[in-house]
C-alpha cells in the first residue's frame, strides 16, 4: 500500500504509514492528492493542466475544455488522505457533492460559477469558474500588513455583500471558514470566495453544531463545540480578518482575545477599532445581528474618516509572476514587517557601543601592559570608551521601551532586535567596569 501523503511503501493491511504516520485506507494505493500529470483528461473532456495549489480539502488544477476550446476550468480534486474506513469515505464524498450542489445553486458576482461534479477512478472531482489572481494569502505575503484603509475597506464591502447574499438564501449558508487563503483576489481588485468545503446550512433550534470546524484565531468560538454557527459566526471572522488588515496583528496569537485594533496601531480610527470590537466579541449575543448591520458601521466610520467612498473601482494588484494560482494554505499570515524603528535603534545602538567599548578596552589593557596605565595607547582607550558608554544605556534603554510596545509583537524580528539591544547595552557597562578594574590592576602590579 502506497501511503497518499509521502508515497512510502507500506505492507498490505497496514493501518498507518510506517514513515509519517497517516492511516492507510484499503485504496491508499491509489494516485495521491495533487498528483495526476498534466494532460491527464477527466470525463473525456477535461485536460489538466498544471496544479494550482493543494490544501487540507483537496488540489486544484487548471483545466482546457475539449468541447469549449476557448473555456477554461478549475478542476478541484478531493483530497482522500487520513479517510481510513468507508463510513469516513462515504461521508467526504457527501460533503463534496453537498459543495458542489451548493455553490451551483448559487449566483454572485464573488463567488466562484460551479459547473459540474463527478467521480472517476475512485475520486470526486468539481468543476468550477477559473479564477484569474491569487488568494489575499499570496498576497498579502508579497505586499505586507498592514494594509490601506481604503483597500482594506473595498474588501469588507465586498465580503458583507457576498456574505449578506448566503445568509439570505433559505435556509441560510454559513460559510465558517472565512480566512485570507479562502480569499481569491482578481487582478481587478475583485474578490471571490474558495473552498466551500465546511459551509453548512443553519439549522433553526439546534443547540449546536456536531462538529467543531474552521481554523483557530479567524473562528467564532462557538465553532469549537459552544453552540451553533449562525451568521453572527461569519460576522466574528469578518472583524478578525479587518483587524488583521490594518494592524498586521496575528489572530492566532491570542485567540478569541484581540487586542483593540487602535490600541495596535493607532492610525486605526476609533470608530472603525470598536465596530471591530463588536464583531469580534466572545458572545454572539453581543456582535451585530446581521452582516448589513456590520457594514452598515464600517460605512459610517468611513464616511466619518473620508467624506468620500472608499471603494477603488479600477484597481490593479500586479503579480510578481504570469501564473495565476490558487493557494489552499491554512496558517494565518503573520506580520510582514521586520522590526520596529525603535528596536532596530536599539539593536544598532547596542552593537555599536559593545563593539566600541570592546575594542577600548583591548587598547587600555595592550597600553597598561606596555607603558603603564597612564600610557598614550591606554588614554586613548580611555577615550574611546566614552562614547559607548553613553551609547551602550541608550540602546537597552530604547530596547526596554521597544519591547513594551504593541507594535513590537506583530513584527518578525522586533522583539528579538529590542532583546538584543538590551544585551548589548548591558554587556557595554560591563566592558566599562572591565576596563577600570583591568587598568587599576595592571598598574598596581607593575608598581
Amino acid at each position: 500500500m502506497r501511503c497518499p501523503t509521502c508515497q512510502s511503501e507500506n505492507p498490505d493491511g497496514a493501518p498507518f504509514c510506517g514513515e509519517c504516520g497517516t492511516r492507510l485506507s484499503p485504496g491508499a494505493s491509489g494516485p495521491a492528492t495533487g498528483a495526476l500529470p498534466q494532460q491527464t483528461v477527466l470525463q473525456d473532456r477535461y485536460v489538466l493542466g498544471e496544479r494550482l495549489g493543494q490544501g487540507g480539502m483537496g488540489a486544484v488544477y487548471r483545466a482546457a475544455d475539449r468541447r469549449l476550446s476557448t473555456v477554461t476550468w478549475a478542476v478541484k480534486e478531493m483530497s482522500q488522505s487520513a479517510i481510513g474506513t468507508p463510513s469516513e469515505r462515504q461521508q467526504a464524498r457527501d460533503a463534496f457533492r453537498h459543495e458542489a450542489e451548493m455553490l451551483a445553486a448559487l449566483n454572485h458576482p464573488n463567488l466562484p460559477r460551479v459547473t459540474d461534479h463527478f467521480e472517476q477512478d475512485g475520486k470526486a472531482y468539481l468543476v468550477m469558474e477559473y479564477v484569474p489572481g491569487e488568494t489575499l494569502l499570496s498576497y498579502l505575503s508579497r505586499t505586507g500588513l498592514p494594509q490601506p484603509l481604503d483597500r482594506a475597506l473595498d474588501w469588507m464591502r465586498q465580503l458583507c455583500d457576498v456574505l449578506d447574499y448566503l445568509h439570505g438564501q433559505s435556509p441560510p449558508i454559513i460559510f465558517r471558514d472565512l480566512k485570507p487563503a479562502n480569499i481569491m483576489l482578481a487582478p481587478s481588485g475583485q474578490i471571490k470566495l474558495i473552498d466551500f468545503g465546511i459551509a453548512r446550512l443553519f439549522k433553526p433550534g439546534q443547540a449546536q453544531d456536531t462538529r467543531a470546524f474552521g481554523t483557530a484565531g479567524y473562528s467564532a468560538p462557538e465553532q469549537y463545540g459552544r453552540g451553533q454557527t449562525d451568521a453572527r459566526s461569519d460576522i466574528y471572522a469578518l472583524g478578525v480578518l479587518l483587524h488583521q488588515l490594518l494592524t498586521g496583528y496575528d489572530p492566532t496569537l491570542t485567540p478569541f482575545r484581540l487586542p483593540p485594533a487602535s490600541q495596535v496601531d493607532p492610525r486605526v480610527p476609533a470608530a472603525i477599532s470598536d465596530a471591530i470590537a463588536v464583531a469580534t466579541d466572545a458572545e454572539p449575543g453581543r456582535r451585530f445581528a446581521s452582516v448589513r448591520a456590520f457594514r452598515q458601521a464600517l460605512l459610517g466610520a468611513a464616511d466619518q474618516v473620508s467624506p468620500t467612498p472608499a471603494r477603488q473601482e479600477h484597481v490593479v494588484y500586479a503579480r510578481p509572476d504570469s501564473h495565476p494560482r490558487v493557494q489552499q494554505a491554512s496558517l494565518p499570515v503573520g506580520a510582514p514587517m521586520s522590526t520596529t524603528t525603535l528596536a532596530n535603534l536599539s539593536r544598532l545602538a547596542g552593537l555599536v557601543s559593545v563593539a566600541l567599548m570592546g575594542l577600548a578596552a583591548v587598547l587600555v589593557a595592550i597600553g597598561a601592559m606596555t607603558g603603564g596605565s597612564n600610557s598614550a595607547l591606554s588614554g586613548f582607550g580611555y577615550l574611546l570608551a566614552f562614547l559607548p558608554l553613553v551609547g551602550g544605556p541608550a540602546g537597552a534603554t530604547l530596547g526596554i521601551i521597544a519591547l513594551v510596545r504593541p507594535q513590537t509583537l506583530t513584527t518578525a524580528n522586533g522583539r528579538r532586535h529590542a532583546v538584543l539591544g538590551i544585551a548589548t547595552g548591558a554587556a557595554t557597562l560591563l566592558l566599562c567596569c572591565a576596563i577600570g578594574l583591568m587598568a587599576g590592576t595592571i598598574g598596581a602590579a607593575r608598581e
